[in-house]
């Protein structure tokens, strides 16, 4: 991939993750596929409206304005990755997400990181007695799985997604009963992937 030092063209930098929601669905499932999905598009986790309203995915679940790459001018210094489960999941959803999960981030059809679910931290969420699972790691921005020593230059128009995947079979059906809703019907638990580092844009 192309290097962005000297790009003299983007006077804006701005420390901004990427992120994206998916919902692991009740029904269980064999994988999931992030960044796919821009805002406007596809279903809210994150469904606030009067019951039996469905919206589409808005600022709550993703910051992507395009499916899988970056508009035109825009690039990204990619520095590390989080792994959100939802607040409220219960610990046996929680077991059933991360163990034996796969997390795998891809640039065009090359993966460049490859690693058990697990090691991936969420960075923040509720932290102390009873909330210690759910935070999934001590919660501050720092604790990410970082690459800052061999940082990944993700460049405009170019193709990437994250996949969690569970090799050893489908993931067992979600049991959180305040997971996300779409119509009024429970249809699992969201799932937040955050990319951490410097997005590069043109000045407005």
């Amino acid at each position: 991939m192309a290097n962005m030092t000297g790009i003299s063209s983007y006077l804006d930098v701005i420390v901004e993750p990427r992120y994206d929601t998916v919902v692991y669905p009740n029904t269980g499932a064999g994988q999931l596929v992030f960044f796919a999905v821009p805002k406007g598009q596809g279903n809210s986790a994150f469904q606030t409206g009067p019951a039996g309203a469905v919206t589409a995915k808005t600022l709550a679940d993703t910051n992507m304005d395009l499916a899988g790459q970056l508009p035109g001018g825009y690039n990204f210094k990619l520095l590390g990755f989080r792994v959100m489960p939802s607040w409220d999941i219960t610990d046996s959803d929680l077991h059933f997400v991360f163990n034996g999960a796969v997390f795998s981030f891809l640039i065009g059809s090359k993966p460049f990181l490859t690693v058990p679910l697990r090691t991936i931290p969420q960075g923040n969420g509720p932290f102390g007695s009873g909330a210690s699972m759910n935070s999934f790691g001590y919660p501050v921005l720092g604790n990410s799985y970082s690459i800052a020593k061999k940082p990944l230059d993700i460049l405009q128009t170019q193709n990437f997604q994250v996949v969690i995947s569970w090799p050893n079979g489908q993931l067992m059906p979600c049991t959180t009963t305040s997971a996300a809703m779409v119509g009024g019907h429970l249809i699992g638990v969201p799932l937040t992937v955050f990319l951490d580092g410097y997005l590069y844009r043109p000045v407005q």
